[in-house]
Order: structure tokens, then sequence, then C-alpha cells
């Protein structure tokens, strides 16, 4: 009766198969990495799921992740029929499963097509007008990704929550997922090879579960420290430096070339030299904090400094002060 619980028991000879195999009882069956829990159930294999290699993306925000087409084709959502969709979904059904645009971009297919009874009908490019016709109320439609669409994105080990987050897809060329770098923290990624698990969520209840909680700017805020997990790294700290220390001034052009990458930018002052018009970094800096932003802190370049700063040249630039929005004093660096 051991054996049959346990054939691994101290003491006592396993039972054996002919060819001398040691049986797999009970115990063998559910413990361990090939057991039944860690295998079968918490580690299974799942649909409307991808995996590829990661690489970066800056200009995508922390909230997206950038899925090739490739896999946008294979993965879909379920979208249920109703009266006020209808027409919209004949129209997607219409144009079979790889559409694109007039100039060649990428636009949403379907995949299959699902009746009231549970039977799936593929749709292809030969029978996508007859199935558009054929679609009523109460049908299932499997439309490909989309952008806009909240998936998740994981990376295993999956050691804290933040190892899986929700994301806003944009549908990109190439073959890997991308991402911003703020984002590399949560996940614990670079970019040396690493690949990541996409999952498409299949019920509205889910969707706005991930929108609502699971979103990476609710995640900004981590559970073990209190702190924040997601922030300025390297090229932020780098160039917010370079912007703010000792004041630089900046030519018309090259003030509107780095505004443009901000949405509805506050315009700072003009300071008018020579005839031209130059901007000062720290006023750059200004156009993108909030008003009523009022903050005092000293920073890391003068973090030993009692007087007078070494690396400053005006002596209040010792501490970095913002009043109403406005920058005054001080260089950003790794403190703030």
């Amino acid at each position: 009766v051991t054996t049959y619980f346990d054939n691994q028991t101290a003491g006592i000879p396993p039972a054996r198969h002919r060819s001398g195999r040691a049986l797999k009882t009970l115990a063998q069956r559910l413990k361990g990495k090939e057991g039944r829990f860690r295998s079968n159930l918490s580690g299974k294999r799942v649909n409307f799921s991808a995996r590829t290699v990661i690489s970066p993306e800056p200009f995508l925000s922390i909230n997206e992740v950038g899925v090739p087409e490739k896999a946008a084709r294979e993965l879909t959502v379920p979208v249920m029929i109703n009266i006020f969709n209808l027409e919209n979904i004949r129209e997607i059904v219409k144009h079979g499963s790889e559409p694109r645009d007039e100039l060649g971009r990428y636009v949403p297919g379907v995949n299959y097509i699902i009746r009231p009874d549970g039977r799936r009908m593929k749709v292809t490019a030969q029978n996508a007008e007859e199935s558009a016709k054929r679609v009523e109320v109460g049908w299932t439609v499997e439309r490909q990704l989309m952008e806009g669409d909240i998936v998740l994105f994981n990376r295993q080990p999956s050691l804290h929550r933040m190892s899986m987050m929700g994301h806003t897809v944009r549908i990109l060329s190439g073959q890997t997922f991308r991402f911003n770098l703020a984002v590399c923290t949560p996940y614990n990624a670079d970019f040396d090879g690493d690949e990541m698990n996409l999952h498409i969520l299949q019920k509205e209840e889910a969707r706005a579960e991930a929108r609502i909680i699971m979103k990476v700017q609710e995640q900004i805020m981590s559970p073990r420290f209190g702190g924040p997990i997601i922030g300025g790294i390297h090229d932020h700290i780098t160039s917010l430096f370079l912007l703010t220390h000792l004041n630089p001034l900046f030519t018309e052009e090259e003030t509107m070339h780095i505004l443009s990458y901000v949405p509805d930018p506050r315009m700072p002052e003009p300071v008018i030299v020579g005839g031209k018009k130059f901007y000062h970094g720290r006023s750059i800096f200004s156009s993108i904090l909030p008003e009523g932003l009022n903050v005092k802190f000293r920073s890391k370049l003068c973090s030993g400094a009692k007087d007078r700063c070494e690396y400053e040249d005006a002596p209040e630039d010792k501490d970095v002060l913002i009043i109403d929005g406005t920058m005054n004093t001080g260089t950003i660096d790794e403190a703030a």
C-alpha cells in the first residue's frame, strides 16, 4: 500500500515494471516540476497567447506594447454581434482575413465566425462576402488584434505582481514585441535575447479589469517598498541634466524640435540675444511641469555642499526650486 501511494519511500525498495523502470505512483504524479500541479495546472499551455523576443521602443507610451503584424493576424478577440454593431462587423468580415488600407497598412480582419450553436466557420478571401451576409445578431466573430486592444504582457519568472501587466496594443512591423525602456525594471527585462508572453483577453469583464487595475500606469508604486518602481532612467536623467545644468540657451529650432515630442506644450518665454530668439533650458523643462507644482529639494550634484556648490555658478543653484510649475534654480539629476 505504501508503494501504491509513494514509490520513493525511504527504506522500501521501489516497485518496478518488467523493464526495470520504477513505477510512477500517485505522489510522483503530483509533485515536482513535471507533476500535475506545476506542469498541468500552474503552467499549462493556453490558447490566445504569443511569445517572441523583446526589443526597445522609446517612442511608445509606458502603457503600450508593440505587436508584430504576423502575431496580430493570428491572435483574435471574440466580438458578440448585436443590433448596434451588426453593420460594422459585416463590413469587417467582408474584408476577409488579411485586409490592408489604400497605403498598404495593417487593417484588422476576421479569422472565424461562430454560429449560436457553436459551429465555427473559417473566413477566407473566397468566402468573405458570403460570410458577411450570413452573420446575424447572436453570432460571434473572432476579430484580429487591433490598435487600442488591451492585452496582458508577462515575463517569466513571475516573481511579483508587476511581472504581468496590462498594455494597449500598437501594431508594428518586424518580428519582436516592443515596449518602453522605463518598464524594464518591473519586468526585470533586458534586451539580450529575453522572450516575453502576450495573452489576449477573451471576456469583457477581464478587459475592464485589465484597463482599470492592471494597466502599467496603475503599477508605478511598488507594494514592496511603497516607492515608484517605474521612473526616469539612463537617457532621461542624462538629458534633463544637460537641459538644466547652468541653464544653457537653445536656439528656436532646437527648442521646437525638443517640444515637438511633447503633447500640447506651454511655449516658454524667449530671450533675445543679438536679434535672435533663444530659450533657457529650465524654461523648456518648465513647459512640461503642471501649474500649481511647488517643490524644493537638494540636487545630487550638490548633496555635500553647505553654502556654495562647486559645480554651480550661482550659490542658490544648489537647491532645485520650482514655484507654480516654473523651475527657477538648480539642476535636475538622479535626486529628482
